[in-house]
């Protein structure tokens, strides 16, 4: 239904983009969600989907297809949302009080709504890559950026390259995996969380993981795929190491790129759309959350992004509804899941 007008449209179907959907279900808002990727997810699809995420409330620890499935009957399933896949977004134009969004996708050439809630970029997901050595010639032969499944590294002796949240969980998540993990980062400190630090510092204490720190990539040796690599130490670098290695495994983080979004007017800082203490941007019926974001004290954990997507579903249905109270009204017979009864 092209001309079809809902009170939302997501843009974004990543985890984020998936709460916001549930959150306009809660409120009766007839909401949709669009996304450039072939499937929903975001990054927890297109790129570690046998990751465990521990920052989730309430679950220990989610692989991360674990967690878009539950996402996905949450939101998707019980509102029966409907979703466009493989459609970006390109332009954005206003109608009286609908916004238009013009797509690529001939079925859908345009979205309409009375509001918007930005949740995701482009889509588009790039690799940093290692800095001060071309690890080029090795991808494919033994280097890597992305994890399909765990059992790629079965029986392998697996280099981890990195000092972020990325590289510390994977270290942790192959060891009973891999036959031997070793991670390498250029310098002493980590910038992943403190726990999951101790966790990888507790496993090379008990010689579980060979820590190569503060240590860079010098050489790959190999006769067509990896066999070992030699490191050098990043205060003295004549201080080399050699060790054994058929696959490594860089994480270093992603770029990801903003896309037609970039061209729509919006407020921009460091590659980041600014929005106002309630996901406000500076454009009309327009709201933005997740890591897409950007404000004072801004923390990018899907935690957060829940609540970020929360508080713009919450402004957006204001907006669209003035008379309707930002906090829900329960009752002990609403018909919708969740709701218990109790006092506004």
């Amino acid at each position: 239904m092209t001309n079809e007008v809902r009170d939302i449209t997501v843009v974004g179907a990543g985890p984020v983009g998936l709460s916001a959907a549930f959150w306009a279900g809660m409120r009766e808002a007839s909401v949709r969600i669009v996304d450039s990727l072939p499937q929903i997810g975001g990054q927890l699809t297109a790129l570690y989907p046998e990751k465990w995420i521990f920052d989730v409330p309430g679950l220990p620890k989610v692989l991360a297809k674990d967690l878009v499935e539950d996402l996905r009957r949450q939101a998707l399933e019980q509102f029966d949302v409907p979703v466009h896949l493989e459609t970006t977004v390109q332009t954005i134009a206003w109608e009286d009080d609908i916004v238009v969004l013009n797509t690529n996708n001939p079925d859908h050439p345009q979205l309409r709504s009375r509001a918007v809630v930005i949740a995701g970029g482009h889509g588009a997901f790039e690799p940093k890559r290692l800095p001060g050595f071309d690890m080029t010639p090795w991808e494919g032969r033994g280097a890597q950026y992305l994890v399909g499944s765990k059992s790629e590294f079965a029986g392998k002796k697996v280099l981890i390259i990195g000092g972020g949240d990325s590289a510390c969980d994977w270290v942790i998540n192959l060891l009973h995996t891999a036959q031997s993990v070793a991670l390498c980062h250029r310098r002493e400190g980590f910038r992943a969380h403190e726990l999951t630090v101790n966790q990888v510092m507790t496993a090379a204490h008990q010689g579980q993981v060979d820590l190569h720190v503060p240590y860079q990539v010098r050489e790959v040796i190999g006769n067509g795929a990896i066999e070992r690599v030699r490191l050098f130490h990043s205060d003295d670098q004549t201080q080399e190491i050699e060790i054994d290695v058929d696959a490594i495994l860089l994480q270093l983080g992603f770029k990801t790129a903003l896309g037609p979004l970039k061209d729509w007017g919006l407020e921009i800082s460091k590659g980041a759309i600014v929005v106002n203490p309630v996901m406000k941007t500076n454009l009309p019926a327009v709201w933005a959350c997740g890591d897409i974001t950007t404000f004072e004290g801004k923390l990018k954990l899907i935690a957060t992004g829940f609540a970020e997507a929360a508080i713009a579903i919450a402004q957006a249905v204001h907006t669209i509804r003035p008379d309707t109270k930002i906090q829900p009204k329960y009752s002990t017979n609403t018909g919708v899941p969740g709701a218990t009864g109790g006092q506004p």
